[in-house]
């Protein structure tokens, strides 16, 4: 009995010291978390921004004044800058040179034609004057006879009626003579006054084409202008010199067409740029919360991560400590919801990390910490602007080579190859060459790399979509390949040019045609370059069209094959929007430009415009999984980066100027993208 007493006293005591011991482990475990919560927060510094949008025009024009200054605040529609063309300037004097010359004309053609009514006047008065003289002649002579024949008694001539007297028969024929040739004088005078009144008609019509053009284009010069395309302020007006430094505008100066003449900022910052130290810039991803506060706005405003920067730089002047003492660090932009209450371009504090609580709470119930740290506030400040922001935790993400991965939830499949860039959203959409059931898909792709599928309404079926292009704010464009298949066949899927539109989020057909055949008609009909270069596609089968861009009313497609004479091709259409209504290319509307320092291996699989003569391009090889990027500019090429073991399908560019390139992994991976920073 003792002994049970004993055994159960020394239970109890071992059950107490389990106790204790379980104790000092949580605390243990408890301090570990603060310790290690301590280490993990880091803190940065940047700045409040806003999105920049340069304003440019369409053709060459001098500036006449400007009306703003750096720093201004304008509204929606208000006038910036006047300006002037002088193309414009130089067609409106051709113009009214034109219009003199054919007045000019017109009063030459009217007194030649005046002169013929008045010479046909006179000569019908010389003939009628002769036949008249004729004929007086004649009834004088036959009145002589009568009366010589009426004195002679004892000639007896016989009575007879029915026969007429030789010079009577001649003076009837005179005066039938006289009447016809009044007729045919009549007749000539007749058409020399048409002539007069048609005759100016063609110069009219001509006259009245010339001045109603007059008309438009000096209304268009006197108007031309730039406006506010939302209410904002002025960022910067200035061009660039020939070492790149900033030349403020004046009037008189000219500006290259598609040149950038002054930007406009949102009034608000909507994302803030930060520059992670060195040392931890391996601490953040796409897609994670930040906190961001400010000397002016002590009140935390979370954000997320969109984007990192693809190299370390140099971090600006502002944030050092000492000006001589340069600091290096890799940029991050963050994107934060409305009414945040920055001003632009102040300093900010960027924080990033758990805090003791959230790593304790997640520790012990596993309870995530951005359900704790975030205040309710922040939250719904947040939701609106993040939405699908938020990463895939299972497959997104950047990976050590700073391939970012496309997926869905969605059991879909994206063949990367091609690219535009989104302003409004801050996300990508591309286009698959391979779709299921050819449906004609689109993917939005945000820059975690999660995706998600929106179906053009109103097209029935497209396949192998290599190419898609911005036209305007919601207005896009798509193509086929117009490249036979595996199986030698061209269906007519394969052979199309759409335009549509897409707002919050849904997308609609505007217009499609069979861009093949058009291809086609134009080889048929027309003569040079451009028609032998089709004409051996098509009799080859070897057309492939693989990159597309617009600029102003210029499309541009880039041939992938053939080659013309061992040189990439690009077409420039310009005018391409009628297309769509008439079905062809005028000859005068296309042009031919040639790449022709590419390795033997490469051929071009998509373009980035900035102009007719600068742009970049990517190039894939023919036989082998690699690829490179290249800049075109004063007729040549220039090697930006090699991709060894990747095939770089589609290139683009976001809002801020940073490149991303889309690569086609083939049918067993998803395709990926990598962000290149400012090139």
């Amino acid at each position: 009995m003792v002994f049970s007493e004993f055994k159960l006293a020394g239970s109890r005591i071992q059950g107490i010291g389990l106790l204790f011991a379980f104790i000092a482990i949580l605390i243990a475990a408890v301090v570990g978390i603060i310790v290690y919560s301590g280490q993990e927060t880091t803190n940065f510094q940047g700045f409040a921004e806003s999105n920049e949008t340069m304003i440019n025009t369409e053709i060459p024009v001098s500036i006449k004044k400007v009306l703003v200054m750096e720093g201004d605040t304008v509204s929606k529609g208000q006038k910036l800058a006047e300006l002037e063309s002088q193309d414009l300037t130089l067609r409106i004097a051709d113009i009214r040179t034109q219009l003199l010359q054919i007045e000019a004309k017109k009063g030459l053609s009217k007194a030649e034609i005046k002169s013929k009514i008045l010479q046909n006047k006179a000569a019908e008065r010389a003939v009628i004057s002769e036949l008249n003289s004729q004929i007086t002649t004649l009834e004088n002579q036959l009145k002589i006879n009568k009366e010589l024949s009426g004195g002679l008694k004892s000639v007896r001539i016989k009575s007879n009626d029915s026969a007429k007297n030789p010079i009577e028969i001649q003076i009837e024929s005179l005066k039938s003579s006289k009447e016809e040739r009044r007729k045919e004088f009549a007749e000539i005078n007749r058409m020399y006054v048409q002539l007069l009144s048609e005759g100016d008609s063609p110069e009219t019509i001509e006259t009245q084409k010339l001045k109603e053009e007059l008309e438009s284009l000096e209304k268009k010069n006197s108007d031309m202008a730039l406006y506010a395309p939302f209410e904002g302020i002025v960022g910067s007006v200035f061009t660039k010199n020939g070492n790149g430094e900033k030349v403020f505008f004046k009037g008189g100066e000219k500006i290259a067409a598609y040149s950038p003449v002054m930007s406009i900022i949102n009034k608000e910052p909507s994302f803030v740029k930060g520059y992670i130290p060195e040392s931890h810039f391996s601490a953040i991803k796409i897609g994670e919360t930040v906190t961001i506060t400010s000397s002016n706005n002590k009140n935390p405003v979370s954000g997320v991560v969109t984007g990192l920067g693809g190299r370390i730089i140099p971090l600006p002047s502002r944030l050092l400590k000492h000006q001589n003492l340069p600091l290096w660090g890799r940029e991050i932009v963050a994107k934060i919801p409305e009414n945040n209450g920055f001003i632009l371009g102040e300093k900010v504090n960027i924080a990033y990390g758990k805090n003791v609580w959230d790593n304790l709470a997640e520790a012990l119930f596993k309870i995530p910490h951005s359900k704790l740290s975030a205040k309710e506030t922040d939250k719904k400040k947040l939701n609106k602007s993040r939405n699908d922001l938020t990463p895939n935790p299972l497959h997104s993400g950047e990976g050590d080579n700073g391939l970012i991965e496309i997926v869905s939830d969605e059991p879909l499949k994206i063949e990367a190859s091609g690219a535009v860039f989104i302003e409004e959203t801050g996300k990508f959409i591309v286009v698959s060459d391979e779709t299921e059931k050819k449906q004609p898909l689109l993917f939005e792709v945000a820059r975690d790399g999660s995706a998600k599928r929106i179906k053009i309404e109103n097209l029935n079926k497209i396949n192998d979509i290599e190419s898609i292009a911005k036209e305007s704010d919601s207005s896009y464009l798509v193509m086929s390949s117009m490249s036979y298949s595996k199986k030698g066949k061209l269906k007519p899927e394969r052979r199309l040019l759409a335009s549509f539109t897409l707002t919050q989020g849904k997308a609609e057909l505007e217009n499609s045609v069979d861009f093949y055949e058009i291809l086609k008609d134009f080889a048929e009909k027309s003569n040079g370059a451009a028609a032998d270069f089709l004409k051996k596609g098509i009799s080859e089968k070897s057309i492939d069209i693989e990159g597309m861009s617009v600029i102003g009313n210029s499309l541009f497609i880039a041939f992938k094959d053939p080659l013309l004479e061992e040189k990439g091709v690009i077409f420039e259409i310009s005018d391409y929007k009628k297309i769509f209504s008439e079905k062809k290319i005028p000859e005068d509307k296309l042009q031919m430009k040639f790449i022709g320092d590419l390795p033997e291996n490469l051929r071009i699989s998509d373009i980035y415009m900035f102009s007719k003569d600068k742009f970049f391009f990517t190039a894939s090889c023919m036989n082998e999984k690699c690829g490179s990027l290249f800049k075109f500019e004063n007729g040549k090429s220039t090697l930006i980066k090699n991709f060894p073991e990747l095939k770089p399908e589609g290139i683009t560019a976001d809002s801020s100027g940073e490149f991303f390139i889309f690569f086609d992994l083939g049918q067993k991976e998803n395709s990926k993208f990598m962000n290149l920073g400012r090139i």
